[in-house]
């Protein structure tokens, strides 16, 4: 029974909530996972100087990610000091600053490299970043590039639950999208994956509704649908892999990113699109650890090993094989 403001009543068989991360309220979880973190971000739309004409980008391809600290220095303009020849990465750049929380730029111009779209973006982070940072660094990056901002056409504030614990099957009571934890824990993505499972999910509420003689049995087809033990094992993994980037310094950032686009292009391209099975994500970290730099394999041991993270990770595993056994 759903009961508006206003008094009017709605009875159905099912409910399946879709309005986002403050849908949870509403939702039962696992008792047994980290909590949420959070992806931030600060974009504008706007006229530009000096994108294309500076010769530091192609007015043709969009930048990806882009973790060079122009936005360093304690003063505005400082940074742009350090951007000609070999530019500071990690705790190389001004002192006081290896510390921070990174955050990396995206940009994506138009035809004619004139109007830009700009977005300094904190990949996760807890607690969450500021947006004022963000604009801080969006805007003293602009200046280290020689990019003028001439006219602001609009303006982006963003921030993305990420991580955190899994919806229970056993509540009587659905939920799709970003409301049932759909956003990758560590990349913010959502969409893609939402429209994969939307099928899925849909023939599930409908066999629920037909076929099972409660809510709660109805609701747990659809759970076991969105949410099957392989895509928990999935979960645990990418939650460990995010709490990963939070405990990470500038440094480190740096170095992971370094070892993680020198993978194979399928196991990065896979991990971003959340393709890869369980078994492929561990055939992943063992590359990963194989090719990383000393820094990197000891926080990653450091993480597995003391962080709660780790120990969920390796719990929900472990579920998934005695599940299994059990069968």
């Amino acid at each position: 029974m759903v009961t508006l403001r206003d008094g009017a009543a709605f009875a159905a068989k099912m409910v399946t909530l879709a309005s986002g991360g403050a849908a949870g309220r509403f939702l039962k979880y696992e008792d047994d996972a980290p909590s949420t973190a959070a992806q931030t971000a600060y974009g504008i739309e706007a006229d530009v100087t000096g994108y294309v004409e500076n010769g530091k980008f192609d007015k043709d391809a969009m930048l990806f990610m882009d973790f060079r600290r122009h936005h360093t220095g304690l003063y505005p303009g400082t940074a742009g000091l350090q951007v000609d020849g070999e530019h500071p990465n990690g705790g190389e750049g001004q002192w006081e600053t290896g510390s921070e929380a990174p955050s990396f730029l995206y940009a994506m111009p138009e035809s004619d490299g004139k109007r830009v779209f700009l977005e300094e973006t904190c990949l996760v982070a807890k607690p969450a970043l500021p947006f004022s940072v963000l604009k801080r660094r969006l805007y003293r990056r602009c200046e280290a590039l020689g990019i003028t901002i001439d006219k602001v056409h609009e303006e982006e504030w963003s921030y993305i639950p990420t991580g955190g614990p899994l919806p229970a099957c056993s509540q009587g009571i659905t939920a799709f999208g970003s409301a049932a934890n759909l956003v990758h824990p560590a990349t913010g993505y959502s969409i893609v994956r939402s429209l994969r499972a939307a099928p899925g999910m849909a023939d599930a509420i409908v066999k629920g509704i037909k076929e099972e003689p409660n809510a709660v049995a109805a609701a747990e087809l659809a759970w076991e649908a969105l949410w099957s033990m392989e895509d928990r094992r999935q979960a645990s993994f990418h939650v460990f892999g995010m709490e990963l980037l939070c405990q990470l310094d500038v440094k480190e950032t740096t170095d992971f990113f370094s070892t993680f686009f020198a993978l194979p292009k399928q196991q990065w391209e896979g991990f971003l699109a959340s393709k890869l099975s369980s078994v492929d994500l561990l055939g992943f970290a063992l590359y990963t650890f194989a090719i990383a730099p000393v820094n990197i394999k000891l926080a990653l041991v450091n993480h597995l090993a003391t962080h709660p993270a780790g120990a969920y990770f390796i719990r929900t595993y472990l579920k998934s094989l005695r599940a299994g056994e059990a069968e």
